[in-house]
């Protein structure tokens, strides 16, 4: 079925539009986060029990019902407490400010204001910053690339709470304010950061002939075959005693039209059976543009694991775990679906079709970003 033939509104205006919405909800959540009293709104109450494996929530300092059938250290009936875990971010973001190893005692909370707590909290916000700004890049542009590792990050996401959590059901550290609020095991920030790290990785070094020691060691008869596709990976040209055969053979498992040369100026969209990709390819004598990329995206994300254990929100087996399932999802993702089954080219062709071209989709970055 062919798009609507109409010039207004297109898919490119439905898209401006979301992208007014999601900008407008940002907003108003930003707004309502900070304009609320922390400590009326996101602090967390628990019976006084002193005991760790009977943790039980009540609604304030003057609920005295919820907690009438249990007792305290001294045999006394149990009080509403306030929870030394420090106080819930905001609603619907799984960030503690700023933990506590004994929630019953002011003496094992973590500072707020010490350096590490900090810098903890910023690293466990960037799952939800990185996600917004691959949405608000596909929404503003139309690039494929953004929207591809939107898809990866949601899908990790949606496996994690949606199965895994469900499955194991296994309890945050009693020290976390998420401890009423949701399980622990596996940890989605884990997944997530450690998996968009692994589909990036991979992105930019697997299917490169020296990928133990990366570009460093790149001879010339190799910088002539190889180039890099940025969102991509990482395509062999026939530039070197190539063949047509093999030519043909890429564009249909990759989409990528490959030129006799890397300097392919400015893409242009056309109605042609193989679609181009915008010009963000890298010659592979470029040798350490894939390194700089990767240590950026290192820095970004490898810490994100250690923060949430420093918060008190995971104990450190459920980031491993978390780790290890986000690096084997993310790897399914990129070597068995993107490159296995060449979905990566079906999205590009898709680009230049009749409905590719009416949502305006992009098949490179559009914006440029990494």
């Amino acid at each position: 079925m062919p798009p609507p033939s109409c010039s207004f509104p297109t898919g490119t205006h439905l898209r401006y539009a979301l992208l007014l919405a999601v900008l407008g909800y940002l907003v108003y959540f930003l707004y309502s986060g900070i304009s609320q009293d922390p400590a009326a709104s996101n602090v967390v109450f628990l019976c006084d029990t002193n005991d760790a494996q009977e943790m039980v929530s009540c609604l304030g300092l003057d609920d005295a019902a919820t907690c009438s059938s249990f007792r305290d250290a001294n045999g006394n009936v149990a009080a509403c407490i306030e929870s030394s875990c420090g106080y819930k971010l905001f609603d619907h973001i799984d960030i503690s400010i700023a933990g506590s190893s004994d929630p019953f005692s002011e003496d094992g909370a973590t500072s707020t204001t010490a350096f590490l707590a900090v810098m903890s909290v910023l690293y466990s916000l960037v799952p939800y910053a990185v996600a917004f700004v691959y949405l608000v890049t596909f929404l503003l542009s139309g690039s494929l690339v953004p929207f591809i590792r939107l898809v990866v990050f949601g899908f990790i996401a949606v496996l994690n709470e949606g199965i895994f959590k469900q499955l194991v059901k296994q309890n945050r550290p009693v020290g976390s304010c998420l401890y009423f609020q949701s399980f622990g095991m596996p940890s989605g920030h884990a997944e997530t950061s450690i998996g968009l790290l692994t589909y990036i990785l991979l992105e930019m070094f697997v299917y490169h002939p020296n990928i133990l020691c990366g570009l460093t060691c790149q001879k010339e008869q190799q910088a002539l075959e190889y180039s890099f596709e940025l969102g991509y990976g990482w395509i062999r040209s026939n530039n070197v005693g190539g063949s047509v055969g093999n030519e043909q053979l890429l564009e249909e498992a990759v989409g990528i039209d490959v030129h006799e040369n890397d300097d392919r100026g400015t893409s242009e969209r056309n109605n042609s059976s193989s679609p181009t990709v915008e010009n963000h390819s890298q010659s592979s004598s470029s040798k350490w543009f894939c390194h700089w990329c990767a240590l950026v995206y290192t820095i970004l994300f490898l810490p994100v694991p250690f923060s949430r254990v420093y918060l008190h929100d995971h104990y450190r087996n459920q980031v491993l775990i978390g780790s290890c399932i986000g690096v084997g999802v993310s790897a399914l993702c990129y070597l068995g679906l993107m490159r296995g089954l060449g979905l990566r080219g079906k999205l590009i062709k898709f680009s230049s079709g009749e409905w590719g071209i009416w949502w305006g989709i992009e098949a490179g970055w559009g914006l440029g970003i990494l």
